[in-house]
């Protein structure tokens, strides 16, 4: 799934879908008050409500950036998710922490409009064995091409009600996060079915104690649907602690 571009140039990205320098977002301008930020990386770590924000230095909205999918921010020097996936491996990965995941929310239901990815714990441990359950009974997908028309429903929680919330997801295993995953979500599930990328949340959770274990890709959508009645959702917050 990498996209290797060689010595390709890209036109500047587009302002309105992927933002501009000037921009007055609350995140973008505190970028430079970070956590992180290596020395010549092209992203920062930012103290996030519950857990940290992986945060481009680049000018980036959000998933619905086209750039990130292949243009300027598509190579292999901007896998956003393969260094926040390292960074919450070294963070949440001991006790007493747990099970942690990465997540992206739709652009409707963000409230920053700089592309951050949530690194957390899951909040709650059988999050995991319900997705190894799922794979099991044939419902969660082993390679991106039959990503899409596997649905699953996975108990999150709601803590506005405290009760469990129940959403329906896309999910797949993948071995690895060494590949392009806003490329992956594009071509194996918004173009095939016509929705947008604004529109999706990306999650991503260990398979294992290992991480040779794999991975779990979740995708999700506030208008997906899992006949007989169990919504989609926009946002990570049901998997994941990030508010």
């Amino acid at each position: 799934m990498t996209r290797d571009h060689g010595e390709s140039t890209f036109s500047p990205p587009d302002p309105l879908l992927c933002g501009q320098t000037s921009d007055d977002d609350t995140l973008w301008k505190m970028t430079w008050e970070c956590q992180e930020r290596p020395k010549g990386s092209r992203w920062l770590v930012a103290k996030g409500q519950q857990g940290h924000l992986l945060v481009p230095t680049d000018r980036i909205r959000g998933i619905e950036c086209p750039e990130l999918v292949s243009g300027a921010y598509s190579d292999k020097d901007h896998n956003y998710w393969q260094w926040a996936w390292d960074r919450a491996y070294d963070w949440f990965s001991k006790p007493p922490w747990g099970t942690f995941g990465l997540g992206v929310n739709a652009a409707g239901s963000r409230s920053h409009d700089q592309l951050h990815i949530h690194m957390s714990v899951v909040v709650g441990q059988g999050v995991t064995g319900q997705l190894d359950k799922a794979s099991t009974a044939g419902t969660v997908a082993k390679d991106l091409n039959h990503w899409r028309n596997q649905l699953t429903t996975v108990n999150g929680w709601d803590g506005q009600t405290s009760k469990t919330d129940p959403r329906s997801y896309r999910v797949v295993h993948t071995d690895s996060l060494d590949f392009n995953l806003f490329a992956a979500l594009h071509d194996y599930i918004v173009t095939p079915t016509g929705e947008k990328m604004a529109d999706q949340t990306l999650i991503v959770i260990g398979a294992g104690g290992s991480q040779k274990d794999g991975y779990y890709l979740l995708n999700s959508r506030k208008d997906l649907t899992n006949p007989p009645a169990v919504r989609g959702i926009g946002y990570c917050d049901s998997i994941l602690i990030c508010k």
